[in-house]
């Protein structure tokens, strides 16, 4: 198969091999086919431990080695949500108690964590692996937020819309919707003023400029962005290499 056949050839959601046999393999393909979006490329080496409880939006694309991992399988509700037209970095981690929500036009570098759940460790007398694992924690990722390489996302916190991530950072706390922030634990250092164009530094005391919605703010990035689609290459090893 040439180069240009493999970067156009219909991807598939899932590495063959990996698929186990019998009437197990015919569920996951429905789920597949029902939970992911037209147009989304998924690398055949993201991992999914519970495609019933994941959905992922159209003109997406994940990265090869990304870990999707639903630790409650019984629930009912999704408990991984990627938007539309997200870009999800190679060897991302996504852990999910309650939920972790990736709002439409995401971008995340390579080796991000959302880590919503944990072990539980109410007894050092009960092995760690054997404990279980938390079922509160809620992930929200806002819409258009750019997580660089090597975040992380810890346990119940929100990252409000237009926001960015710094590589490197950890994220403990809330971060308001259209900021800057960077450092372990996050600390936001600049927000978006809409009236100057151009993101300022934080100031003690003094109020951060109004923003619109998320609701608005995706509506409009919808109007002007309709279809945004990342590059499938920069996702794959499997796609080549450019001169």
């Amino acid at each position: 198969m040439s180069f240009l056949d493999r970067i156009f050839s219909k991807p598939t959601a899932h590495a063959p091999s990996a698929e186990p046999p019998g009437p197990a393999a015919e569920e996951m393909r429905k789920y597949r086919k029902a939970n992911v979006g037209k147009n989304t490329f998924l690398d055949a080496t993201v991992h999914v431990l519970g495609w019933k409880n994941v959905r992922i939006g159209q003109d997406c694309v994940v990265g090869e080695y990304t870990w999707l991992n639903v630790n409650h399988r019984d629930a009912e509700e999704p408990a991984i949500v990627i938007g539309d037209s997200c870009f999800v970095g190679r060897r991302n981690f996504f852990s999910a108690a309650r939920r972790i929500r990736l709002g439409a036009y995401c971008l995340t570098g390579t080796e991000c964590r959302f880590l919503g759940a944990n072990h539980v460790f109410t007894s050092p007398f009960v092995p760690y692996i054997k404990s279980g694992v938390t079922t509160e924690g809620e992930i929200d990722i806002g819409v258009n937020c750019w997580l660089g390489a090597d975040v992380t996302v810890l346990g119940n916190v929100r990252i409000g819309h237009g926001s960015i991530i710094g590589a490197c950072t950890v994220v403990t706390r809330d971060i308001p919707p259209f900021s800057l922030a960077v450092g372990n634990p996050a600390r936001v250092l600049r927000r978006y003023d809409i009236a100057r164009a151009e993101w300022v530094p934080v100031q003690a005391n003094e109020p951060a400029p109004p923003v619109p919605d998320e609701q608005e703010y995706e509506a409009g990035l919808r109007r002007d962005y309709p279809r945004c689609k990342g590059p499938k290459l920069a996702a794959s090893t499997a796609l080549g290499d450019l001169p």
